[in-house]
């Protein structure tokens, strides 16, 4: 990592694709799509389009386009050519593994899902079992018996997004801010990474975000941010954001310049641009400033609000302990659709504060 950036390195993966499975592809105003037994066009929010192979029955379930219905409902596709398989990926339901094949998915938490059809090419095509499929993405299928049509739907209004972290970062990155520009990295200690939680001499499987830093200018600003995108332009989202923090501080400890507790505050923030460290100049030096009001401290900003501090429920007990936050705010997508995630630690204690970061839940409403 380079601490003087002050970010971290977001993981890429990549795969290769086929011709009817891009590498990865989503439509830009998802929410309905509409097929047809046995007609190849189909019909979402863009209007109509042909396919190269038409809806069927198998097995006495029908079989769509699974191309078709991603790009409709706002999500991606990955292709592996050698296990012949597909990962369907979106905010509202995480991952979705599918083989060609076979009858069995598997979901975002890596669990067997049966299927009542079996997954198939036909014309280049991958076809799935439309209904199982779409309720694993949460979404809504309606069948017209009449016209032989099927309408598949998802809740726009409603964007729910969780972060584990038991396999990787996930997209999230961490900055630092409040110190000066020449500041020695062996002095400020500061470290992010993704780490098993200190919990348990038997957790091998639990990991969490750590950030660590050791305030040596009367001010440290740590924090970790994400970018979610998907929302639509311009709309405003009234969103919920809670985490866990891990931490090991003792309410009423003392330390220099302040408690190592009550005197490192928890702010958090749901922005419409990304929260990054910028070069400021203060009383004739330079310093990494935020380009957010996150206030300072003790006090919040109008960006990023105060949830609290660091000190761990029960101070009789040794170790680190889990403190559960939320925060509340209504916010406008940006132009591009996209919303920031920020949650931070603000410093007054002039000593080295190191915490974990798991379970974050988003549920952000269209308002």
């Amino acid at each position: 990592m380079n601490k003087k950036l002050a970010l971290c390195a977001v993981l890429l993966a990549a795969t290769t694709s086929i011709a009817h499975l891009p590498q990865t592809h989503a439509a830009s105003a998802p929410g309905m799509v509409q097929f047809v037994i046995n007609k190849t066009t189909y019909t979402n929010h863009t209007g109509q389009h042909t396919l190269s192979a038409a809806p069927f029955e198998q097995q006495g379930n029908t079989m769509v386009p699974l191309r078709a219905v991603a790009d409709s409902l706002g999500a991606s596709i990955k292709w592996d050519e050698a296990t012949q398989s597909a990962t369907l990926s979106g905010q509202s339901f995480g991952k979705i593994r599918l083989i060609v094949n076979s009858s069995i998915a598997f979901n975002a938490k890596g669990e067997k899902i049966k299927l009542p059809a079996t997954v198939k090419v036909v014309r280049g095509t991958l076809f799935v079992p439309v209904r199982s499929v779409s309720e694993l993405m949460g979404a809504q299928v309606n069948w017209t018996a009449s016209t032989r049509t099927i309408t598949i739907t998802s809740d726009r209004n409603t964007i729910q997004i969780g972060y584990n972290f038991n396999k990787s970062e996930e997209g999230w990155k961490a900055g630092f801010a409040d110190l000066p520009v020449d500041y020695n990295p062996d002095i400020y200690e500061l470290g992010y990474g993704r780490e098993i939680l200190p919990v348990g001499k038997d957790n091998k499987t639990n990991y969490g975000l750590k950030l660590k830093g050791h305030n040596r200018s009367d001010d440290l600003f740590m924090f970790l941010s994400r970018k979610v995108d998907g929302f639509v332009p311009n709309t405003i989202y009234q969103v919920k954001m809670s985490f866990a923090m891990y931490t090991k501080e003792k309410e009423g400890s003392l330390g220099i310049g302040g408690s190592p507790a009550s005197a490192v505050i928890v702010k958090a923030g749901i922005l419409n641009k990304e929260p990054v460290p910028i070069v400021v100049s203060d009383g004739g030096s330079r310093y990494y400033r935020m380009n957010i009001d996150k206030g300072n401290q003790s006090a919040g900003g109008s960006d990023v609000k105060k949830l609290g501090n660091i000190a761990k429920p029960d101070s009789s007990q040794d170790g680190y302990q889990r403190v559960n936050m939320e925060y509340n705010a209504k916010v406008k997508a940006n132009a591009k659709g996209e919303l920031f995630l920020l949650i931070g630690v603000d410093s007054g204690f002039e000593g080295l504060t190191t915490l974990y970061f798991d379970d974050v839940n988003v549920t952000a409403k269209r308002q």
